[in-house]
């Protein structure tokens, strides 16, 4: 069983225990289990709605003590304007904008789900008179973004590990994220078999995000710095005597996969600041600035060309010299 698809089944597990704990009623939970595919998502969608309802019990917009007792009849005295008020309040006690209108998108997910209930008589066009408007995360791709400096400062930093095998390893991770543009979920389970660096144009097949089946397993093209990063690093894992995980690429000292709770570790140790995620910005950005948007949109997976826009290339960058230029 593949890596993504072993993470997956844990995470299922620990959504049904977390529902059972909370007695989640069967009408509800279908929506965390069945109709969200990420177990991981369920999981996050899980403590937003949680929230928001026993929001809706302490302000007794809803007239029960628990989750467990909550109807399907009991959504439907709830205005919009209380959705509203719940993320105004948030936003007042701390909450950012930005969290807020990813989270405002996970209610109205719920809200599309709960109209379909029996018994709810959730009235349609409901959420468009939710007027809470919070700050898009790609109004923030600057800040997602690293300098050119902070790479450098931690490949630098990478480099100074005395120990060659963390060395090794974590600098072919952290050139391999640069130079592809792939989560640290996909190149976590990163399998030998998914490598085909003799091609004419050499690549990697990865399981992208939503996907769980193996035979969905998409193509992502290697910059040459990435290509070279893996060879070096094949060449020094094939001297490796302790090796669990034996169709891993990437492997922790006692032989085992490399998790993505692995990788964070790295940026964490290293990255002042950097996250492997700001690493897909960085990517996109570059290679929307050198190739087309056709391409990065291919190359990040998105089934559509305004989540590049958006969210990840930022337009700005290599603008400098031609502003200074003007």
């Amino acid at each position: 069983m593949c890596y993504k698809i072993e993470v997956q089944n844990k995470n299922a597990e620990k959504l049904n225990r977390k529902l059972d704990e909370l007695n989640f009623p069967i009408y509800m939970r279908k929506y965390f289990t069945v109709k969200i595919e990420s177990k991981a998502g369920a999981l996050n969608y899980l403590g937003v709605i949680v929230d928001l309802l026993n929001w809706f019990i302490e302000e007794k917009l809803i007239d029960k003590t628990n989750i467990s007792d909550i109807e399907p009849s009991d959504f439907t005295d709830i205005m919009a304007e209380d959705i509203t008020l719940y993320l105004k309040t948030k936003e007042q006690n701390g909450m950012s904008p930005t969290t807020l209108e990813t989270r405002k998108h996970i209610i109205s997910s719920f809200w599309d789900y709960m109209s379909r209930v029996k018994g709810t008589e959730i009235k349609d066009g409901f959420f468009k008179d939710v007027t809470y408007k919070g700050i898009p995360s790609g109004n923030k791709l600057t800040k997602k973004l690293p300098t050119e400096k902070q790479l450098n400062d931690m490949e630098e930093k990478i480099m100074w590990k005395k120990d060659i095998s963390v060395r090794n390893r974590n600098i072919a991770i952290f050139r391999v994220l640069r130079g592809t543009g792939i989560r640290e979920s996909e190149l976590a389970g990163l399998d030998l078999s998914n490598l085909h660096l003799d091609e004419e144009m050499p690549y990697i097949t990865i399981l992208g995000k939503g996907v769980y089946r193996e035979m969905q397993n998409r193509m992502v093209y290697l910059s040459g710095s990435a290509l070279k990063a893996i060879r070096e690093w094949l060449e020094y894992r094939s001297t490796l005597s302790n090796i669990i995980d034996t169709e891993a690429v990437f492997v922790n000292k006692n032989g085992t996969r490399t998790t993505e709770r692995n990788i964070k570790q790295i940026f964490e140790n290293y990255g002042n600041g950097i996250t492997p995620h700001m690493m897909r910005h960085y990517y996109a950005s570059i290679m929307n600035r050198n190739g087309n948007l056709a391409f990065v949109q291919q190359q990040l997976g998105h089934s559509n060309v305004n989540t590049t826009v958006n969210n990840y290339a930022n337009g700005a960058v290599g603008m400098k010299d031609v502003l200074n230029n003007m």
